[in-house]
């Protein structure tokens, strides 16, 4: 396995596939799109992967002409657990390096006031370089703002973006492959300190018993 690969993180309805989807020519070879069971594949060039032993596994492809890959994570399994596998493929394939993360949220599921989905997002916020807003409306726009302003005084250097209905967001942009997460946890291992690295990770530390120092929720399982 080689190339660049994106990971996706997203609530339900979010439209992550069909933004993503206008990122990639139907023709083109080169691009592959891996979701979980409960994604179907809505015409997207691609398959689906299994979660196994707490690792992501998936058919064998031949195709050796893939330069791009979008994996999209689930919302029914740990996401600590997700973006330790995430480690482990990366540190099997030296030729696989990670693109951004993209993190896409359903406006609408703002309302809700949940504070589970506050947690998952601020974890989201944590991991990803670009967090994207679909089915923005005016009885949700002012919670959009106070998020991307909650993010922007903790000085997270994440991009920010609408999703609208006329108007597609920069995909170009977006996709460009620099960093621009507050987690450390894909760099090289020689260029991190201590403090940055995947074990003391806030989101994947854990404490003495086994159980992680800041769980993160499943609110959409």
């Amino acid at each position: 396995m080689k190339g660049t690969l994106f990971l996706i993180l997203g609530t339900p309805e979010s439209k992550r596939r069909a933004t993503l989807a206008q990122a990639v020519d139907p023709n083109d070879t080169t691009s592959h799109f891996l979701l979980p069971a409960e994604l179907g594949l809505n015409d997207l060039n691609g398959g689906h992967w299994r979660w196994e032993k707490k690792q992501f596994t998936w058919e064998k492809i031949s195709n050796d002409d893939i330069e791009e890959w979008f994996l999209f994570l689930s919302n029914e399994i740990d996401l600590a657990e997700q973006f330790e596998a995430l480690l482990s493929l990366t540190q099997e394939n030296e030729d696989l390096k990670i693109g951004r993360i993209l993190t896409f949220i359903n406006s609408e599921l703002l309302k809700t006031d949940s504070n589970d989905l506050r947690n998952w997002i601020d974890a989201c916020a944590h991991f990803s370089d670009v967090m994207l807003f679909s089915h923005r409306e005016n009885d949700n726009a002012g919670m959009i703002s106070n998020l991307i302003e909650r993010f922007k005084n903790k000085y997270y250097p994440m991009e920010t973006h609408i999703i609208g209905n006329k108007k597609s967001p920069p995909l170009n942009r977006i996709l460009t492959p620099i960093p621009l997460r507050v987690s450390h946890i894909f760099d090289p291992k020689e260029l991190l300190e201590p403090e940055d690295s995947a074990e003391n990770d806030p989101y994947l530390a854990s404490q003495p018993n086994g159980k992680r120092i800041i769980p993160i929720p499943l609110p959409f399982k």
